[in-house]
C-alpha cells in the first residue's frame, strides 16, 4: 500500500475530505460515490449517491453515526453490474458486510472502489440527532477523538457494538482515509493500492502530496485494540453467564415485540422469502388451546424463541458485528452481545472470519469431513 497526505488547509478535516471525494469524481477516478451526507437540517447524516462534484457538498464522512450498514446501500446500486465505477465510503464493519454480501451474490464487487476510513464508533441515531441539535461541531469532535481515541461526547457513549470493535483502522479497502492518532488540524492520511486505483491526477493538482503515517499512530491503535478486546471478552463472559440455560435466554428475549426489525436492518439477512413471513406459524385455534391445556399456560406469540434461534443459526457464523440489529430493536434487547457471544463460538468452530476474504465461501455453503469430528 502507498501512503499520501491530504492537506487540511482550511483547518477543517471534514472540508479536506470533501475536497478529496469531489476530486475523485471530477478526475473520473470513479463515476459515482456513495457517501455519508448531511440532510438539510444538518441533524442527521445518511448514505447518499453523488454523481457530480457539486453533489458531494454536505458530505460528512467522519460523522459518528450510521443509520444503516451502508453495505446495504451499495447493494441497491450494484446487485447487478451498474455499468459505471462506484466508490463507496465505508467503515470497517460495512466493508466486512460488503464482502459477505458479495459471497451471497448481493453485490458486484468488480465495479466497486472500497474507500475505507478510521472509525472509533458511532452514536445511536437518536443520540446523534440530539447532539447535532445541540450544536455538535463535527470537526471539533474529530480533533478530540483523533488525539485521545475516545469517541464519547458530553457523557454520550457510542453504541455497544462499537465499544467492543477492535477494527479501528479499516482492512480490505482499496484506499483508506486515516485520522486516528493524527493531527487532523493539519493533515489527513491516505493509504491506497496503486494496482487497484490510480491517484496520479490528484497528486498533479495538489489535492494529495507524498507523506508517511505518524509513528505515534500505531501505538494508539494497538492500545485501543487491546482495550476493546478485553472489554469484549468481559462483556461476553457476563452475558454468557446470564443466559446459561433456555429459561434465562427467554428472559433476555422477553421484551421482544415480534417486529422482526432486527432482520430488516441486518445486512447479511438477505433471503428473498423468510419462513417467518409465511403462514407456517399460523395455527388453528384448537391447537393453541390444546398446547395451553398441556402446559398450563401458553405464551403468545409462540415463536419468539424459535425466531431468534433461527436468526442465530442463519446469521451467527457470518455476523460482522455492526450492531444494527440492536440499534433497530425498539426494546433494546442485547442482540449485539447475543450474536457476538454465539457468533464467536461458531466462527471459531469453522475457523472462519466474516468479511476477511471474498474468496473464502461461507461455512454453511460448504462441506468438509473434518467438521464432523468431535470438538
Amino acid at each position: 500500500m502507498k501512503t499520501a497526505l491530504v492537506k487540511v488547509e482550511s483547518g477543517s478535516p471534514r472540508q479536506a475530505a470533501t475536497d478529496f471525494l469531489q476530486a475523485l469524481l471530477e478526475r473520473q477516478v470513479v463515476d459515482a460515490l456513495i457517501i455519508p451526507r448531511e440532510v438539510p437540517s444538518r441533524r442527521m447524516v445518511v448514505p447518499a449517491l453523488a454523481v457530480s462534484g457539486d453533489s458531494v457538498v454536505g458530505a460528512s464522512p467522519f460523522a459518528p453515526v450510521a443509520i444503516i450498514n451502508a453495505a446495504r446501500a451499495v447493494s441497491r446500486l450494484t446487485s447487478r453490474d451498474p455499468g459505471v465505477k462506484v466508490g463507496a465510503v465505508l467503515r470497517s464493519c460495512e466493508i466486512r458486510a460488503l464482502v459477505e454480501m458479495a459471497k451471497l451474490q448481493q453485490i458486484t464487487l468488480e465495479q466497486v472502489l472500497i474507500i475505507g476510513m478510521d472509525c472509533l464508533g458511532t452514536f445511536e441515531p437518536p443520540d446523534y440527532y440530539q447532539l447535532a441539535g445541540a450544536g455538535l461541531d463535527a470537526d471539533a469532535w474529530l480533533m478530540q477523538a483523533a488525539g485521545s481515541g475516545n469517541a464519547a461526547l458530553n457523557g454520550t457513549k457510542v453504541r455497544t457494538a462499537c465499544t467492543i470493535c477492535d477494527a479501528v483502522s479499516p482492512a480490505g479497502a482499496h484506499l483508506s482515509l486515516h485520522w486516528v492518532g493524527c493531527d487532523v488540524r493539519r493533515e489527513l492520511y491516505l493509504t491506497y493500492d496503486e494496482e487497484r486505483v490510480s491517484l496520479d491526477a490528484l497528486f498533479d493538482n495538489g489535492i494529495l502530496v507524498p507523506g508517511e503515517l505518524p509513528a505515534a499512530r500505531q501505538s494508539l491503535i494497538e492500545s485501543l485494540q487491546k482495550e476493546r478486546r478485553e472489554l469484549a471478552q468481559e462483556m461476553c463472559r457476563d452475558f454468557a453467564s446470564r443466559v446459561g440455560d433456555v429459561n434465562r435466554l427467554l428472559d433476555e428475549l422477553a421484551p421482544c415485540l415480534g417486529c422482526h426489525n432486527c432482520r430488516e436492518v441486518c445486512p447479511i439477512c438477505v433471503c428473498r422469502e423468510c419462513v417467518f413471513d409465511s403462514n407456517l406459524f399460523e395455527h388453528e385455534p384448537s391447537r393453541y388451546l390444546h398446547w395451553a391445556a398441556a402446559r398450563g399456560a401458553l405464551e403468545l406469540p409462540t415463536d419468539t424463541l424459535l425466531y431468534h434461534l433461527t436468526r442465530m443459526h442463519h446469521m451467527g457464523v457470518s455476523c460482522v458485528g455492526c450492531g444494527q440489529c440492536e440499534s433497530g430493536c425498539p426494546s433494546k434487547i442485547p442482540l449485539t452481545l447475543l450474536f457476538r457471544t454465539i457468533g464467536q463460538q461458531l466462527q471459531q468452530l469453522f475457523d472462519y472470519v466474516p468479511g476477511a476474504s471474498v474468496d473464502e465461501p461461507p461455512p454453511l455453503t460448504t462441506y468438509k469431513e473434518h467438521e464432523l469430528e468431535p470438538r
